[in-house]
């Protein structure tokens, strides 16, 4: 099945929503504390001309004044996105409160009526069953209890289909506000990043993109899905940036459904064929780099290199994408494409097979991780894929990006 898993009734009417205004309230706090202390070091360091004088002091009040700027930025951020977080809370349990009154309803409904997982609702008694309780008014009875059911499904399938959106495309949203901090902010972070061999520290530099024009949202959605649904039921929406769409958009143009569906199927092919082939790595470790690179070697063998590349790329242009992992995936969904390029008619075996032996050859990129001296791990970095798949490390979801190279 490729795309997201679609949330349901039961799981999200479990939620508790306490740890998003928390977390709302704990940014906000912290934007405060920021903004204060950067207020404060930076009025120190102005008033010290009396006594720190010369270029040396000059060059300090300067030099205190950038980083103000930069603290007050970063502070307006996290205020940015506390709100963003504070309506997200608001606007998901909004929803959820539908949800568990159409349940309600439908509980306490003359129909017998029932909600199932996806939001549907239904009736424990037939037609013929409704219709024979209420004789003689049985088909007013069963016209009545279908009106009460398509309300109350339209109701909550309304309400998951909301209560989905603000869960992933309010968290693209959320994210994005990370790319609006500062350059330097984002360098002194990603500092960490560097792994000290000029080859990887090339590949973590070069290989970023830029983050993408607009939010990433749910596609396909409405008659477009129900058409790739014709002859890939299993297809649901997926979170693509709106370069990914524009990409997508193009193959149905030119192709048809049929080959957006197509497309997808490679993505599921790629991920169950990396966890067949590497199950202790596929998160960012040898079973990663082998789904990028199967994945890029199969597209471009369907659809060509300057497709492939286009849409590949936009792929990793979702918000707050970990540096590391996002020059890991470029790199490696390169390395895929060079690979079909270089065997246009190798089939999946053949493909896979010289996948494989590029990853114990070092020919793509892994992250790893290792540990100080207390024995506590450390922020993963990039390596050469031929390291042992127990050296792996597993990069935070997000974190602060690196500006756009490539």
């Amino acid at each position: 099945m490729s795309g997201i898993d679609l949330l349901t009734v039961p799981m999200v009417v479990a939620w508790n929503l306490s740890h998003m205004a928390q977390a709302a309230i704990q940014m906000t706090a912290c934007a405060d504390i920021l903004e204060t202390e950067a207020n404060s070091a930076e009025g120190k360091i102005s008033r010290s001309s009396d006594y720190f004088k010369g270029a040396a002091g000059d060059a300090a009040r300067t030099r205190g004044r950038s980083a103000r700027s930069e603290l007050t930025a970063t502070a307006d951020i996290l205020a940015q996105m506390a709100t963003k977080t504070a309506a997200l809370t608001e606007s998901i349990g909004a929803s959820i409160a539908d949800i568990k009154a159409g349940i309600a309803d439908a509980e306490a409904s003359r129909w017998d009526l029932f909600v199932e997982d996806d939001g549907e609702v239904r009736s424990y008694k037939s037609n013929a069953e409704t219709s024979s309780d209420y004789w003689p008014l049985g088909a007013a009875a069963v016209l009545a209890k279908e009106v009460e059911t398509a309300r109350l499904a339209s109701m909550i399938k309304n309400a998951l289909a909301n209560v989905q959106r603000d869960d992933q495309e309010g968290a693209e949203q959320l994210v994005r506000f990370l790319e609006l901090l500062p350059d330097s902010v984002k360098y002194g972070v990603a500092k960490s990043a560097e792994t000290g061999n000029p080859a990887l520290d090339d590949i973590l530099k070069n290989y970023q993109t830029n983050v993408s024009s607009e939010s990433a949202e749910l596609w396909p959605t409405g008659l477009t899905l129900e058409l790739i649904r014709l002859k890939y039921p299993e297809t649901n929406p997926s979170m693509l940036t709106p370069e990914e769409i524009t990409a997508v958009e193009a193959l149905l143009l030119t192709q048809g459904p049929e080959a957006v569906g197509k497309h997808f199927s490679i993505a599921s092919e790629a991920t169950d064929t990396a966890a067949a082939t590497f199950p202790a790595s596929t998160a960012d470790g040898q079973g990663d780099a082998f789904r990028h690179a199967y994945w890029n070697a199969m597209m471009t063998q369907q659809f060509g290199e300057e497709w492939t590349t286009a849409y590949a790329t936009a792929h990793e242009k979702s918000a707050g994408n970990v540096p590391a992992r996002e020059a890991m995936d470029l790199y490696n969904n390169e390395q895929g494409r060079r690979i079909a390029l270089a065997n246009p008619d190798a089939g999946p075996a053949e493909l896979q097979q010289l996948i494989k032996n590029e990853i114990a050859n070092g020919g793509l990129v892994v992250l790893e991780t290792s540990k100080d001296a207390a024995g506590n791990p450390q922020t993963p970095k990039l390596a050469f894929s031929n390291i042992p798949e127990g050296n792996i490390g597993v990069a935070p979801g997000v974190g602060i990006p690196l500006p756009g190279k490539k």
